[in-house]
């Protein structure tokens, strides 16, 4: 049946009679069944959207659950084509009515149908009526496609724009990370953009998902470290920031590594952790032997420099006790004679750290700048020891 006849009809039907909706979609469901091909299905169905009917769930249904016993029989590439045509504009419909009692057989298009555009619509068409019985499926369909890129990137990109579409309309928390990993995927940036918009739909705030990455152990070191840059940048509060920032740092001494690339992602999520951890600062203690392991064994001097800043941040009599720890070390190498350049560089961080602490009643803190002096120390470092005492005990 070709389109200008089938428009021809339903104006003639129109003008004569003024139909309530369902006798309407009657004179629809009657055309349809009567179109001896999926081209001439497809005009009505394209007649019946420019109309704007509602209520036509169950007959969208039925259409759809018919499409889909017949498609492998379609041998006619044209007629296969419409049938395709069809699949997308039945689904989108059924979503846009969300007919529920439809989810079994729009699944069946996402998995059985060829079509790239087809299985999205189909997934896109599940998220929006809640198909909660699939929605394992539709996350395993955003999975399997985040693991790595298709042979047809084109192709598996059509597929997870519906899958990440249907779990933004889900808004289920399961959804969550799978959108996470497309935002940060081999997409292109069109999909990425779209998943990095969605995930607000999901859940409002990312802390738990993102702390979830950052201590699971089925994820890699970039991943974590990912994860922590990603509520560094958003917008939940400082405490939220802070508790990840301690729990990657926990992670980057927790995991090792031989490869010299993953060691310096460890290093780089430490010092990320040090630096929010210097800024939002926390009551978690567990942060003082971390933060001393920084110091003592950290990669690099900017590490070690910034688990000093983030010590002296704290203002507490653990970090005043940990500074003058180090500070009691170093003099004692002093002594020895057996000092370094970088710890001349340390030294002259710690003692203004100690400071910075204002905690003057911890005595092991005045104890060690008092030592500075006995130490044959420069007269500069000297000079600043003895004015960091000045500040603490006003003598």
């Amino acid at each position: 049946m070709k389109k200008l006849g089938v428009s021809l009809v339903l104006m003639i039907m129109a003008a004569a009679l003024s139909f309530a909706a369902s006798e309407e979609v009657q004179v629809y469901e009657y055309l349809y069944n009567a179109a001896p091909t999926n081209a001439g299905q497809l005009d009505i169905l394209q007649n019946m959207v420019q109309s704007r009917l509602t209520g036509a769930g169950e007959f969208y249904a039925k259409a759809l659950r018919k499409l889909v016993s017949e498609y492998n029989n379609i041998k006619d590439v044209t007629q296969r084509n419409a049938a395709d045509e069809q699949a997308m504009l039945l689904a989108a419909l059924l979503g846009a009515e969300k007919y529920t009692q439809a989810a079994s057989d729009l699944w069946l298009v996402a998995e059985g149908f060829a079509a790239p555009l087809v299985k999205a619509e189909a997934l896109m068409a599940l998220g929006k009526i809640r198909a909660t019985n699939y929605l394992p499926q539709v996350i395993r369909v955003l999975e399997s496609l985040n693991a790595s890129p298709t042979a047809d990137r084109l192709n598996g990109e059509r597929i997870a724009f519906g899958a990440i579409i249907a779990l933004e309309k889900y808004q289920d928390p399961s959804g969550y990370l799978p959108v996470f990993f497309a935002s940060t995927g081999w997409y292109s940036d069109r999909i990425k953009s779209q998943a990095a918009k969605s995930l607000p739909f999901i859940s409002q705030n990312p802390t738990p998902y993102m702390l979830e990455v950052v201590k699971g152990a089925g994820y890699d070191y970039p991943t974590k470290y990912g994860a922590l840059k990603t509520i560094e940048a958003s917008k939940v509060n400082n405490k939220d920031k802070v508790s990840i920032a301690v729990a990657a740092l926990n992670e980057g001494w927790r995991s090792s590594t031989s490869d010299t690339s993953l060691r310096n992602v460890l290093a780089d999520m430490r010092k990320t952790s040090i630096s929010m951890i210097n800024r939002y600062k926390t009551d978690d203690e567990s942060i003082y032997p971390l933060l001393e392991r920084c110091y003592t064994q950290g990669i690099d001097v900017q590490e070690k420099l910034g688990a000093i800043t983030a010590l002296a941040s704290q203002g507490t009599d653990e970090s005043m006790r940990r500074l003058a720890k180090f500070l009691a070390d170093l003099n004692d190498k002093r002594r020895s004679n057996n000092i370094r350049p970088e710890d001349e560089q340390m030294v002259r961080a710690i003692i203004p750290a100690l400071g910075q602490t204002g905690r003057s009643d911890v005595m092991e803190g005045r104890a060690a700048l008092t030592a500075v002096s006995a130490s044959n120390w420069t007269p500069a470092v000297i000079a600043l020891a003895d004015a960091e005492i000045r500040k603490l005990y006003r003598r």
